[in-house]
């Protein structure tokens, strides 16, 4: 495979092990960087201005990095069938590593993107969620529809989703977090012990968002110079 399809070894992954987990996560570019259709259709003005994938994070210091993303998604929508062959391998290798080290695997598909993937279906007409049944994937997501499906325990047993908060979805974040769900809030200044009421935990000492309680806000920090300027309202600026 020309490009490497999960990051096994980058610093989120990484944090993973100490929690007993090996995290594969995925990631393309996001939105419409690559030229070939939208792979956040969710995205607000907010998100998409200092995009993780794109504008924030440890990947714009490697256009490397950020051109293998471009490949990658675009093969994704010319050769979807290849490329989801390669990803069914990828899950498999990932695993039999995650065996050798004595952990467990956890699969996070979005890395940069947000696509619905308990509906893509391979050349065996499952989904990937579908065909690996035993090993647990997890995401964030800007879709409310898919969000509110997993608060509602209508979603895969396999697939947990964090709704993620934006400077435009204030009250499809109340109803997640009323419902049962959780929510992820990139904080500025350190992150509080409540959000509206709800508890906030660290989002940033792991990726493995399925061990979190149900119920709660998901506190992150922002990462990368664009998003700790950020005044679109995606990063909350509390009152002190």
């Amino acid at each position: 495979m020309k490009n490497r399809i999960f990051s096994l070894d980058n610093p989120k992954a990484a944090k993973a092990q100490a929690f007993g987990w090996l995290n594969a996560i995925h990631y393309m570019a996001p939105h419409k960087l690559a030229g070939v259709g939208n792979l956040c259709g969710d995205a607000s003005d907010g998100c998409i201005e200092i995009c993780l994938g794109a504008h924030s994070g440890a990947a714009i210091y490697y256009p490397s990095v950020i051109q293998s993303r471009i490949a990658k998604a675009r093969r994704f929508m010319k050769e979807r069938a290849a490329y989801m062959r390669d990803m069914t391998s990828a899950i498999n290798a990932a695993f039999r590593k995650a065996q050798r080290d004595g952990l467990k695997l956890c699969v996070r598909p979005n890395g940069s993107t947000d696509l619905a993937w308990e509906g893509l279906k391979g050349g065996d007409g499952l989904s990937l969620v579908a065909a690996f049944p035993s090993i647990q994937f997890t995401d964030y997501t800007k879709s409310f529809k898919r969000a509110l499906a997993h608060a509602q325990g209508k979603f895969p047993a396999n697939y947990h989703l964090t709704f993620s908060h934006s400077e435009a979805n204030a009250a499809q974040c109340m109803q997640i977090l009323a419902a049962g769900g959780n929510v992820a809030v990139v904080f500025a200044d350190g992150l509080p012990q409540t959000w509206n009421g709800y508890t906030v935990i660290n989002g940033d000492l792991h990726d493995l968002r399925h061990l979190d309680p149900k119920g709660v806000v998901v506190g992150l920090t922002p990462k990368g110079p664009k998003a700790k300027r950020d005044q679109t309202g995606f990063v909350v600026r509390l009152d002190v």
